[in-house]
């Protein structure tokens, strides 16, 4: 029973973008993108931050190598928390952060949608399932001083392993995102280890299909 009612509470809520949407596109409604999160600032830098971020040695993010990676020190009403961070534009500026909250209901996330869509209107995107395992809605805005910011929430409850289990919330300045990787793309490209990859590369197409097959 209170499965349905909580799935009854969805639709409701959805029901209610829809209807928002055409309001809130209307020429004039606006509100400015959000730049700060537990405590954190987009384009702060680590030192800037503090004890807040309980950063280690530098973590590079295993697919964007322009971007280290920092743990977020215990901030109450959340279980987990990181941050990326700039290597190569601005070394140690903040651009993303990702936050975990600690009550992992569906419940929770539906207030937190609510709270979003009013502060900053109906979110442009829907990246959920057919299964209703995972919901995600996204916000592509705008900071006072033009960066584009992208707001992502999330619902998980699954055995996926990709996917953070209950709810999460992301931040990121994609301007600055977009910045790290110019820059080390600009440098990258330039050096040896590039030409080696890009001879590898060229060297694996001479593999058989078979071998990039499990067996």
């Amino acid at each position: 029973m209170h499965g349905r009612a909580l799935c009854l509470r969805h639709l409701l809520v959805v029901f209610g973008l829809v209807l928002a949407a055409g309001f809130l596109a209307r020429p004039g409604y606006g509100a400015d993108a959000p730049m700060e999160l537990a405590g954190i600032r987009l384009g702060e830098t680590l030192a800037e931050a503090g004890k807040t971020v309980a950063h280690p040695e530098t973590d590079r993010s295993f697919h964007k190598p322009y971007l280290g990676l920092a743990a977020v020190a215990p901030v109450p009403g959340y279980r987990s928390g990181y941050v990326d961070y700039g290597l190569c534009a601005k070394p140690g500026r903040i651009v993303r952060l990702k936050m975990n909250y600690a009550d992992e209901s569906l419940e929770f996330f539906e207030r937190i949608l609510e709270a979003l869509t009013k502060r900053y209107g109906a979110p442009q995107e829907w990246r959920g399932n057919a299964f209703r395992t995972l919901r995600t809605w996204k916000w592509s805005l705008r900071a006072a001083g033009g960066e584009p910011v992208s707001l992502i929430l999330m619902h998980y409850e699954g055995e996926d392993g990709a996917f953070t289990e209950g709810n999460s919330i992301r931040l990121a300045a994609t301007g600055m995102v977009h910045d790290e990787e110019v820059c080390y793309d600009a440098k990258y490209k330039k050096s040896d280890a590039f030409e080696a990859a890009r001879a590898e590369a060229a060297k694996n197409k001479k593999l058989g299909l078979d071998w990039f097959l499990p067996r």
